[in-house]
């Protein structure tokens, strides 16, 4: 299976998604930017979870007795005929007395919360698995510009654990306009996003959330200053090459020779380096340039199957898993060049 998106029970899937983002193909298209009503329902997200006890088989008899302050969590499954039914979202694990459930009303309610309007700002929404994972992806209103013309817009990834794995995670997630890229924060070791414990009253989440808007604006800024001195560290051709290998953890056969699949990606990768969305207002040969190749060739390139087709799958890689610490690292490398240059 190319893909791991939660589907209702009548097969409908847990996603809806607005312009080019690189979700497509499944679930419901947006005629633009969602409120949190819009997109809960377009995306089939509006049902609830509760933490039920979870009980001990005592005998052979069916006896069963409660496990003290050990509880699982459940989506509650409408079904054709109104009545109702529990799917377990944390199968083999268990979450304790003082985790409290973060509805998916509340982690979309509360972007109207944070930035203070009830604006149509969510570009995609969407649910892994059985539903135990949960995902907003909303665009706020600054933007920056690169070289002067390249220009970033603000975003922010809300991801949601309904089965105890995790707290609620924040992350900043600029969008590189010109070609869709989403790119990556690399700040003061918050790379892994911001955490909300799901402990606590909603007020005082919500509070804690305001904090985090607030890191997030100042951190947007912060990151745009890095970008743009990467605009100014000329590289070689070998450099460039050097750079995509080590970045993307490229790796060598016995003859000391890139594998097949290695030199395959690498080839994808410096052929978008002379497009035009990578030379724009002399950002050519930079390591600017080079980050951004990489990063398109993620979102891209290699988030496609042989067969040419998107894979939802590596889509939610690029966004928040492997493929995503790989941009973020790409970064980070793109940020040591800087310290050479002019040596």
């Amino acid at each position: 299976m190319a893909h791991n998106l939660a589907q209702t029970r009548n097969g409908q899937w847990m996603t809806a998604w607005a312009g080019d983002t690189p979700w497509h193909g499944l679930g419901t298209q947006a005629e633009g930017l969602m409120t949190a009503t819009e997109a809960l329902k377009l995306g089939n997200l509006d049902w609830t979870v509760e933490k039920r006890p979870l009980y001990n088989l005592v005998d052979n008899f069916g006896g069963v007795e409660v496990v003290e302050n050990t509880f699982g969590v459940f989506r509650k499954q409408i079904n054709e005929d109104g009545s109702h039914s529990w799917i377990a979202l944390n199968r083999g694990t268990a979450v304790g007395r003082v985790w409290k459930p973060f509805q998916n009303i509340e982690a979309v309610d509360f972007l109207d919360e944070l930035v203070q309007t009830q604006e149509a700002k969510i570009e995609v929404v969407g649910a892994l698995g059985r539903g135990e994972k949960v995902w907003v992806l909303a665009k706020l209103p600054d933007s920056i510009l690169i070289n002067g013309v390249d220009k970033i817009d603000q975003y922010i990834l809300i991801v949601n654990s309904h089965d105890g794995s995790g707290s609620l995670k924040i992350f900043l997630t600029p969008i590189r306009v010109v070609c869709n890229n989403t790119l990556t924060m690399a700040l003061q070791g918050r790379q892994g996003g911001y955490n909300i414990r799901h402990t606590g009253k909603l007020h005082d989440r919500l509070e804690q959330a305001r904090e985090v808007l607030g890191l997030v604006n100042t951190d947007f800024l912060a990151w745009g200053e890095m970008a743009q001195s990467l605009v100014e560290v000329k590289l070689t051709e070998d450099e460039m090459e050097s750079y995509f290998i080590d970045a993307l953890n490229l790796t060598f056969n016995d003859e000391g020779d890139l594998t097949t699949r290695s030199s395959n990606m690498l080839k994808t990768v410096k052929g978008l380096l002379g497009n035009e969305k990578n030379t724009l207002n002399g950002m050519e040969g930079t390591a600017w340039a080079a980050y951004n190749a990489l990063t398109e060739a993620v979102d891209h390139n290699f988030t496609r199957l042989a067969n040419g087709k998107v894979s939802t799958k590596r889509m939610e890689s690029a966004l928040f898993g492997t493929y995503s610490r790989t941009k973020q690292k790409a970064f980070v490398k793109a940020l040591e060049l800087t310290m050479f240059a002019g040596e």
